[in-house]
């Protein structure tokens, strides 16, 4: 039997409970309009701000926002796995969610507590945890790969396209940007490229600062053979447009 086309999408920085809630309608309801094999949550899914470094001196704020932030990342997943009708759906770690193995290596009593996995009760939902920001893991389906996230400066496609085998998927940077290393050979070209974020474009800490952020995501289709075709969707004012359909108007 010939091996069929398999099909993708990739979204990441989500920041729950910072997300930009207009955008994020319009995706879930491409999501029930379309069907995808696979669902990659490139990390920071969850934006857990109040575990973060910056709020160290908040005790209060930790234990009155922790489990909310946990319940936001199940409500999520929930209508997530309702709309995607069984499609296999792949975690990767980002580093908002490591901020948890961070405030349990301070706080050692909490081991066994407060585990993503175990709070977004992953393995009940049979969703795959990949640890890529802390074990630099990799989801690979082909000639593609995908993690969390490592460069953040003005060149991170490029120093990403530099240091990695395959082609690299990503998230992290809120931005879209993609550099390619040209190889010698026929269709050698390695690419890297940023897909995105679905988060508010206006965070407290950014002060009303101009930024680089751009919302999206990308659509994947996988060949048998390796090969694979990537699609960027651009998000603007909340809007856009696939498969015929206009979303979030």
């Amino acid at each position: 039997m010939k091996k069929k086309v398999s099909s993708g999408l990739f979204m990441a920085d989500i920041h729950l409970p910072y997300e930009d809630k207009q955008t994020l309608a319009g995706v879930k309801a491409m999501l029930k309009d379309n069907k995808f094999d696979k669902i990659i949550l490139g990390g920071d899914i969850l934006d857990l701000n109040e575990i973060s470094r910056f709020n160290e001196d908040k005790p209060r704020l930790k234990t009155e926002k922790l489990m909310e932030s946990f319940a936001s990342g199940n409500a999520f997943l929930d209508e997530l796995q309702a709309l995607t009708r069984g499609s296999e759906i792949i975690y990767l770690e980002g580093n908002h969610e490591y901020r948890v193995e961070a405030y349990m290596d301070k706080n050692e009593e909490l081991s066994g507590l407060l585990e993503i996995e175990k709070n977004l009760k992953l393995k009940e939902r049979k969703i795959q945890l990949v640890r890529s920001h802390s074990k630099g893991e990799m989801y690979r389906i082909g000639n593609a790969s995908f993690m969390h996230g490592l460069y953040v400066n003005s060149n991170h496609a490029k120093k990403t396209a530099q240091t990695h085998k395959y082609d690299t998927f990503y998230g992290h940077t809120h931005d879209v940007m993609e550099f390619p290393v040209v190889l010698k050979g026929d269709d050698d070209t390695r690419v890297a490229k940023s897909l995105g974020c679905l988060c508010s474009y206006d965070q407290t800490y950014l002060k009303g600062n101009p930024t680089n952020w751009q919302q999206g995501f990308g659509i994947f289709h996988f060949f048998p053979d390796g090969a694979y075709q990537e699609q960027t969707i651009k998000i603007y004012k909340h809007r856009f447009f696939y498969n015929g359909k206009v979303y979030g108007k």
